[in-house]
Formats: structure tokens, sequence, C-alpha cells
């Protein structure tokens, strides 16, 4: 009787451990914009990339590298950040504007912290082979994955959904559900069997925080599109709202129409607050704040410096408040 007794109290303490695991709530998170377009006064430098700093309790996570290969470190020295304590990078897409930094960043880090940024994580497709405007061959992203493994760096591709610290996810591939063809019509690439095809983008991925206010989402460029990002993102979270979206969404070509049509997506899904940096554009973050209805402060343009942290909001430099 009494193992019986001990057995059930073990399987008791096991099974509320797995339901504690399996429905992880991040309590502390911060998250800092490390390279965009837009600058301030003593707040960096702008480019066309994007980086990001993501501090949910114990976790750092770097995600996106930049566009140019020393913008994130100049950055972080102006706004006192330090990377060698960061392990994990998430590129969420192959193109220079977000990768550029990778190898330049790691060197830098590892030469303080064997350990700093070397395991990034990526979605398949990150190492297709791109064809540029002029027809050449473009295995950038091959090369700097070789140069990556031999400082001591291991990959991981993500096929699907995953959680990989408690309570914080990656998409994986987006499923296009819905028409936002976020990204060139032009752009080509190679397919499996060597074929030149249209270039879709199929490796954006984004990165999931869930928190007690909810879900917050953060995208590197969204090409997959930012609504078809977050039905997949609650599909995989059982229909749980999204608090905040921050990062690029690729939104500055679109049409007033389509711009209308992702706010009012937005607005139904529960999002409280609203960043869009690099490519989401500056009018389509306004028009945004109308449609959704959200205020001032709720909805603002990234700028290099700025923070969302979960419990005080954004926290903006003076030109972007």
């Amino acid at each position: 009787m009494k193992k019986l007794k001990l057995f059930l109290l073990f399987a008791l303490l096991t099974t509320k451990l797995m339901a504690q695991q399996e429905t992880h709530i991040v309590k502390h998170l911060k998250i800092t914009i490390l390279s965009t377009m837009l600058a301030q006064s003593g707040r960096g430098i702008g480019e066309w990339g994007f980086s990001a700093l993501v501090e949910a309790d114990s976790i750092k996570i770097l995600f996106d590298t930049g566009g140019r290969e020393t913008t994130v470190l100049e950055n972080c020295k102006e706004l006192n950040i330090d990377l060698s304590n960061v392990l994990t990078l998430v590129l969420s897409y192959s193109h220079n504007d977000h990768t550029t930094g990778w190898l330049p960043l790691r060197n830098a880090m590892s030469a303080i912290n064997k350990k700093a940024l070397s395991l990034t994580h990526v979605a398949p497709g990150f190492f297709d082979t791109r064809i540029s405007s002029t027809g050449n061959e473009d295995k950038n992203r091959q090369k700097d994955s070789v140069l990556y493994i031999q400082t001591g760096g291991k990959i991981i591709q993500h096929k699907n959904f995953e959680e990989i610290f408690p309570g914080i996810f990656l998409t994986g591939p987006v499923p296009r559900i819905y028409p936002e063809k976020n990204y060139s019509l032009t752009a080509k690439k190679k397919d499996v069997s060597g074929n030149i095809v249209e270039d879709n983008i199929p490796e954006d991925m984004s990165l999931i925080i869930r928190t007690e206010k909810g879900l917050v989402l953060l995208s590197g460029c969204g090409h997959a599109g930012i609504i078809n990002t977050i039905e997949h993102v609650q599909n995989n979270l059982q229909q749980q709202p999204i608090f905040a979206a921050i990062g690029g969404f690729h939104l500055f070509q679109n049409t007033d129409e389509q711009i209308k049509w992702t706010a009012d997506q937005l607005k139904k899904s529960g999002i409280r607050y609203f960043m869009g940096a690099h490519c989401t554009g500056i009018e389509p973050v306004y028009q945004i704040r109308e449609w959704v209805s959200l205020k001032r402060g709720e909805c603002i343009v990234g700028s290099v410096g700025a923070t969302f942290d979960l419990d005080k909001g954004f926290i903006a430099g003076a030109l972007t408040k």
C-alpha cells in the first residue's frame, strides 16, 4: 500500500510538472531593437536591416544580425548591451539585411566567450541558391554556414512549429493561406532539382513568446505575411490572443486596401501593441494605429534602441513616441 501511494504521488507530481512545462508562461520580457532604418540622437546607427535582442526571463536570444557587418556591434556599444553572454541566435530568413552580421558577431563575441552565439536557428530554404537580377548564383549563406561551423557553431533547421525554450517558440515555415505576397514577385532561386523558380522566401519564420498577457510576435520581414503568421501561431497555441507584434512586416509597398484588410485581421487577433520597424513602412504604421483603434504609444515606428517591456509597453525615443 505504501509503495502504491508513493507511486501515485510520483505520478501526480510528474503530471503537474508536465502540465506546467506545456503551458509555461514567460513572466519578464524585454525586446530591444538593435538594427533598423531609423536612429535617434545618441541611440546608434540606422540602416536597411533588422536585429533585436530578446530577454525572456533568464533566456537571451539575438534575433537577426543587421544589414552591415558592424552595425549591431556599434549600436550595442552605444546602448551598453553585451552580447557575449547571448548563446542563441535566430535568423528569420536568408537575405543580407538580416544576416550580414552573422559571422562578424560570432567572431567578435566568441573571442570573449566561446559559447557566445554558438547556436543558430533557421528554417528550411535558408541555404537555397538564390539567383541575382543579373543571373548570377548567390551561395553566400552556404559559404557562411561552413565558416560558422568551423568556429564551433551549430545550426538547427526547424521544419515545424517548435518550442525552443519554455514558453518561446519558432514558427518554422509558415503556411500561406492568405494571398499576402509581401516579397518581390520577380526574385528567383534554384529548387532541389536545379530548376529556376520563383523565390517566395519559404524559410521566413518568426519568434513567439507566450506571456500572461498574450502572445508576443517578433518578425524579421514577415515575408510569409503577418496574418498568415498569426493564424499559424494561433492554430498551434490554442487560439491565444496576440498581445504585441514587433519587427519588420514588409507593408511599405502595400495598397491602402491591403493595409486596411491587414489592420482588420490584426484587430480580430486581439493585438494591443504594434511596432513596425525595418520594411514595414511609416505610413502603414499610422494607418494600422487608426484602423485597429490603438492609441499613441501603443502603435509606433521602430527605431534603434526602442524597447518593448511586458509591464511598461513601448519605451521609444522622442521622435517616435
